[in-house]
């Protein structure tokens, strides 16, 4: 976020809190995967475990720059306009909340439907209000994702209404 200094010239925020947040939470759920995947098939593992690399590769790249940026002092840690009462920080926390009821839905919603409802109300939050992009990715892209994983794939993914009616209209066993 841009200031006004002394001299009237604007100056960069250079706060550096807010850019670990993200990677943080990556390791996080990288470590969980990891230890969640454990006692599964060799397939779940080692595409963990090289998504899960890659991962945490990146992120401790990040935290290096970020550590550099502190040293030279061309940063300090604050996390600046991150939790600053504006419409950016309002539709992250939306996001945020979709994201986790979509993760509490799962059970009840199943993967294509959640994510159908996730990708039509994300759109709505930042901003999205015509409705030929809001049906028409949500559907395509929660589609896609049945075809390829669940039906494709076997993936043993949360199923819901729209994977119970799929199954019986194809005549999948479950």
């Amino acid at each position: 976020m841009a200031t006004d200094g002394e001299n009237g010239a604007r100056e960069e925020d250079t706060s550096v809190g807010g850019d670990l947040i993200l990677p943080l939470l990556a390791v996080g759920l990288t470590l969980y995967y990891f230890h969640s995947t454990a006692d599964m098939d060799w397939e779940a593992k080692s595409t963990g475990l090289f998504v899960g690399t890659v991962i945490l590769t990146l992120s401790a790249l990040h935290l290096v720059r970020v550590i550099f940026t502190l040293v030279t002092g061309r940063a300090r840690i604050g996390f600046g306009g991150l939790f600053a009462l504006n419409q950016h920080n309002a539709q992250r926390l939306g996001l945020l909340v979709l994201g986790i009821g979509f993760i509490a839905g799962l059970p009840w919603l199943g993967t294509t439907l959640g994510l159908f409802l996730l990708l039509f109300l994300s759109m709505l939050v930042t901003g999205v209000r015509e409705w030929r992009p809001l049906i028409g990715i949500s559907l395509v892209a929660s589609l896609v994702v049945y075809v390829l994983l669940i039906y494709l794939l076997g993936s043993r993914l949360p199923p819901g209404p729209f994977e119970l009616l799929a199954a019986r209209l194809l005549g999948i066993q479950g």
